[in-house]
């Protein structure tokens, strides 16, 4: 196992989920590592997420706030600004770990000086998905950018012993960089907003010659979180919010400008965005929200504008 001297920085960004998030660091806390660094990074949240999180916690844990509302990628960023650790774990704060979290994915980077980025397996734990896999491990269509998760909804009973890690191209929810490897990528691209920063940082990891992998032996109980008056079926398509869905359909294309051949990037703009864009329509109209619908066709013909300037 490497040194207990490596020292690991959580950065678990929020927005106006308290109880969530003190949920989230008191797992992080618990875990059988002894060289942790929690900084916690609110996004201006409404509630009283700062007050409880220094009144439980106290100087375990940094916490920070936002300027002003900024998303993931602002708030991921300026976590691992303050940072010092040697690795970097960038949590979302729907998150329990397990306690031997650190231990599996640190003995992973000891073993292969290859790898750029290691994730633990998330397990649902919410109603209608119970103790099954989220994904073990994730990539992209490059004709069509459509995600592509390995064994969604596999049941954990009906996961094989080996292998014990599977590749993957990105990773959501939570996932460990070494230091020189966030440096070496430039962090993430505070341009996407939300969406697609996630899955662009870690195809520049892979891009810079980097191994990505997600581990079995390390796990996560992701619990997931619905607003109030959030549509199920449009929160499970990514696109419960007017802005996120804008972000959502933009994004696409100013990933697939950025990572892919101009012969796949002209498949994306000229076939899947306009296809994508009817159906998520139909199925905003069908729930009766016709913002969603048009927040989904502004950010495709946005994404498609901007295909013709530089990424």
């Amino acid at each position: 196992m490497m040194r207990s001297s490596n020292i690991i920085s959580v950065i678990i960004p929020t927005f106006n989920r308290a109880e969530m998030v003190c949920r989230c660091v008191q797992s992080v806390l618990d875990t059988e590592w002894p060289e942790l660094e929690v900084i916690v990074v609110d996004d201006c949240s409404p509630d009283d997420t700062g007050t409880r999180i220094k009144e439980l916690f106290g100087d375990k844990v940094k916490y920070i706030r936002n300027e002003r509302n900024s998303f993931q990628a602002v708030s991921r960023n300026n976590g691992a600004k303050i940072a010092t650790g040697d690795y970097l774990f960038f949590l979302d704060d729907d998150n329990v770990v397990d306690r031997r979290i650190f231990i599996e994915m640190t003995q992973a980077f000891s073993e292969n000086a290859k790898l750029g980025l290691v994730a633990p397996m998330a397990i649902h734990t919410r109603p209608g998905k119970n103790n099954v896999i989220w994904s073990l491990g994730s990539n992209f269509n490059r004709w069509t950018s459509q995600p592509k998760d390995h064994c969604p909804n596999l049941p954990i009973a009906e996961l094989p012993e080996n292998p014990a890690s599977y590749p993957t191209s990105y990773y959501p929810n939570g996932f460990m960089v070494p230091r020189k490897v966030f440096d070496a990528v430039g962090g993430f691209d505070e341009k996407y907003v939300q969406i697609f920063e996630e899955s662009d940082f870690g195809w520049k990891i892979g891009e810079a010659g980097y191994e990505e992998i997600v581990l079995t032996t390390a796990r996560t109980a992701h619990h997931g979180f619905l607003e109030p008056g959030c549509v199920p079926e449009l929160r499970q398509l990514g696109i419960e919010k007017p802005y996120r869905t804008y972000c959502f359909a933009r994004n696409r294309l100013r990933f697939a400008r950025k990572h892919f051949s101009l012969l796949q990037i002209a498949s994306v703009a000229l076939a899947f965005a306009p296809l994508s864009a009817v159906y998520y329509g139909l199925v905003a109209i069908k729930n009766k929200r016709p913002d969603i619908a048009w927040s989904y066709l502004k950010g495709t013909v946005v994404g498609i504008l901007k295909l013709l300037l530089p990424a």
